[in-house]
């Protein structure tokens, strides 16, 4: 019996792991392996006031956004921006140095559809196997968020451009939103001693294909435009006049010197 003794020995040491492994791996996914849920969060999306200053006031928040895939010109950062409000839920320090300040370095963002017509799912299938860096990426970002609950606002270029090209491009979008997309946010940066991820936001979209065009007539106009839409970016959230010169759509429009 002595030569089977280690075998047997493995055999139960085997045992134990695969038992615990599940384990292992519920308490991995429940704590994203490396990130405590709460300790770095993205509180809400913010609304720019002021022309396009990003506020602090948690209160000053929207649920939603609105994306007109129409109104997104070609050389743009981005077709939508999300504007992250973020709180470090780290306890604060009793020296001079807070060594729970967490310094940013960069946003990822994750987009995938919630609801659709099925030309949309398809292309969506299509560009996840052959340009999945539209629906998958990193933006970098500066700046520090004190902790014991210190809150910073940033904003990040979260839709790319050729993606709300594709998707207006597919036919399939409406005046009216018929598309709704989640994009999922997630804050990184670093303290003096590691690396942290927030908790990951999501964020509903609607996106359409002329929803948020207020006026068009030819240009330009005789007095100034009523509505001149988000002063951050002309194709989402807000209403907008536009003019025709050509078969160019000038949004907000030219207007007659007075």
């Amino acid at each position: 019996m002595i030569p089977h003794e280690p075998r047997l020995r493995a055999d139960v040491v085997n045992l134990r792991f695969s038992s615990l492994l599940p384990l292992a791996l519920l308490a991995c996914g429940a704590a994203a392996c490396g990130r405590v849920p709460g300790q770095f969060e993205i509180v809400n999306n913010q609304v720019p006031i002021g022309g396009c200053l990003i506020p602090t006031n948690e209160s000053v928040y929207q649920g939603q956004g609105l994306l007109d895939a129409r109104l997104v010109q070609s050389g743009a950062e981005s077709a939508f921006y999300v504007f992250p409000l973020l709180r470090n839920n780290l306890p604060g320090s009793t020296e001079g140095v807070d060594s729970n300040q967490i310094t940013l370095t960069s946003f990822a963002v994750d987009i995938s559809m919630l609801t659709g017509p099925q030309s949309i799912r398809d292309l969506l299938g299509l560009l996840e196997t052959n340009t999945p860096n539209l629906l998958h990426y990193k933006t970098p970002w500066s700046g520090s968020v004190g902790s014991s609950g210190g809150m910073v606002s940033a904003w990040v270029a979260a839709f790319p451009v050729e993606l709300a090209a594709r998707l207006l491009g597919a036919q399939s979008l409406g005046v009216s939103p018929n598309v709704y997309m989640n994009l999922r946010i997630r804050s990184f940066g670093r303290t003096t001693t590691r690396d942290l991820e927030s908790d990951p936001f999501d964020y509903p979209v609607a996106v359409c294909a002329g929803c948020l065009i207020a006026n068009n007539q030819p240009c330009p106009y005789t007095t100034a435009p009523a509505n001149l839409g988000n002063p951050c970016n002309i194709a989402q959230d807000a209403p907008v006049d536009c003019c025709t010169e050509g078969s160019q759509l000038v949004c907000p429009p030219s207007v007659v010197a007075q």
